[in-house]
């Protein structure tokens, strides 16, 4: 388990939970579990992480609005 945040204890693991449950920007990731909220210095570490795994994510498209198109 590599800590991220280490001001708060949090690690990669609960960072990339919080982005898989819906956070998409590096004030909602600190919100759902306090990474990067104190000292400031892993943000860009949050950001690294953050667009990786939304790049990693497949886009998924509503059914209804695919047939729209």
């Amino acid at each position: 388990m590599a800590l991220v945040c280490l001001c708060n204890g949090v690690s990669e693991r609960k960072v990339v939970k919080a982005i898989d449950h819906g956070a998409t920007t590096i004030d909602e990731i600190g919100r759902a579990c306090r990474a990067g909220t104190t000292c400031h210095g892993c943000r860009d570490t949050l950001a690294d992480l953050l667009v990786q795994r939304l790049t990693e994510q497949p886009v998924t498209v509503p059914r209804r609005a695919a047939l729209a198109s």
